[in-house]
């Protein structure tokens, strides 16, 4: 009788240390662990998966046959120490074979080697689990019925927040687990994700565009000398919005334009958002419409600016060259031949040509300069030369002048 109460003890301590292992083992697996395993060709690897989905239930089924054996390894023990009247051997005993054997032990070694375990015990526990399932389901119901009438004044926690993070994210790199370009990356990141679009746009007076009633000429210029791959087309100012012209289009149907108004059927409809839209919902919105570029609306709904998928990843990676960046302020096309913005200083033009504009008002731009030159802000498709430069306004607002194409000339008289 002695010898079958110490092996049914034996197996009731083993049953407690497998269970707790194998809870360990199971809950040690990463988030990245699980995934890899639902896509797993292997059976048992499909298994741990498809347990893990139901975390709560699995602990739940865990829980009772391991406080189960223990209840069982406590009384199998007060029978065989029945003789003794000494009641610290009947405590004592059980306390520590259950602790040590029980939970110490098994966790211990279940948690650096929690994918071994949980190949091993997943076959098991799916068993358990499904026998037990009518009990599980009803303590489950039980101990939800308490925690609501017990435990009401307890919400759920928060999620995690920005600062948060970024504390992480720092204590991360302090300690090597990620390099300094790792968390700057992570980093840029979470900006997107409470900086707003209005703080990350191009402003309405640096946006660039084609306007109907200009030549096709001015597009070219665009399309060709500024190398822009999508412009807005407007009919008048910017207010009327026509629709978005890529590169690729234009030049598909080049042959088959004749005048400006044939770009109508061939404009793709634009992408509008409102200035308080995060950067953050803004790419994802931009990536699920296939867009790369989204115009932005004021409250009143005027247009305020622009933003390209490229702004919102230069938020992240941090400032991209490029020459096709219209926010310089000028691009040299030749020799003798730039494309500058009407804000270039003129002591900025010198140092490009090695001449200085000489100008009687003191004009400070280039811009303010050819309207000193002509007597007023003149529309886009004017031309202007002197004896030593052809100027032609690429495109300008009724207040100021934006874009300039400027070549040097030889032996030519000043003329409007």
């Amino acid at each position: 009788m002695l010898f079958m109460l110490i092996v049914f003890l034996l197996t009731l301590i083993f049953l407690s240390g497998y269970f707790s292992a194998a809870e360990t083992a199971l809950f040690s697996l990463s988030p990245l662990t699980l995934k890899a395993y639902r896509v797993s060709s292997q059976g048992r690897l499909n298994l741990i998966a498809r347990l893990m989905e139901h975390p709560r239930q699995v602990l739940v089924t865990l829980m009772i046959v391991h406080i189960f054996a223990n209840i069982l390894v406590q009384n199998v023990i007060s029978s065989i120490f029945e003789p003794f009247p000494n009641w610290t051997l009947k405590v004592g005993v059980p306390l520590v074979l259950t602790l040590l054997f029980g939970d110490i032990l098994p966790k211990s070694v279940a948690m650096p080697y929690n994918t071994a375990i949980s190949y091993h015990v997943a076959p098991v526990v799916s068993k358990v689990f499904r026998w037990i399932a009518p009990f599980r389901k009803l303590l489950t119901a039980v101990t939800s019925g308490l925690t609501r009438c017990l435990f009401f004044f307890l919400h759920e926690e928060k999620e995690i927040s920005i600062d948060e993070l970024r504390h992480v994210l720092k204590t991360s790199e302090e300690t090597g687990v990620l390099l300094h370009e790792e968390a700057d990356l992570i980093d840029g990141m979470l900006k997107l994700q409470q900086v707003l679009v209005k703080e990350r746009m191009r402003p309405r007076e640096e946006m660039l565009f084609y306007d109907l009633q200009q030549p096709f000429s001015a597009l070219d210029h665009l399309f060709i000398e500024l190398e822009i791959t999508r412009v807005p087309v407007c009919d008048g100012d910017l207010e009327n919005i026509l629709g978005v012209l890529s590169t690729r289009v234009y030049f598909f149907h080049q042959n088959e334009l004749k005048e400006p108004s044939d770009l109508l059927p061939i404009l793709k409809k634009p992408c509008y958002v409102p200035e308080t839209m995060k950067c953050w919902a803004l790419l994802q919105y931009l990536r699920e419409r296939g867009e790369s570029l989204a115009l932005v609306v004021n409250e009143y709904g005027s247009i305020s600016g622009l933003i390209t998928q490229e702004d919102l990843i230069e938020a992240v990676v941090g400032e991209i060259s490029d020459k096709r960046d219209v926010k310089s302020l000028y691009t040299r096309s030749g020799p003798d031949v730039i494309i500058a913005s009407g804000k270039l200083e003129l002591e900025e033009f010198r140092d490009v040509f090695g001449i200085a504009l000489k100008s009687k008002e003191n004009a400070v731009t280039l811009g303010g300069w050819l309207i000193e030159q002509l007597g007023d802000i003149p529309p886009a498709g004017t031309k202007y030369a002197n004896d030593q430069f052809l100027f032609y306004v690429l495109a300008a607002d009724p207040n100021r002048i934006r874009r300039i194409y400027v070549r040097k000339l030889q032996n030519r008289q000043g003329k409007k």
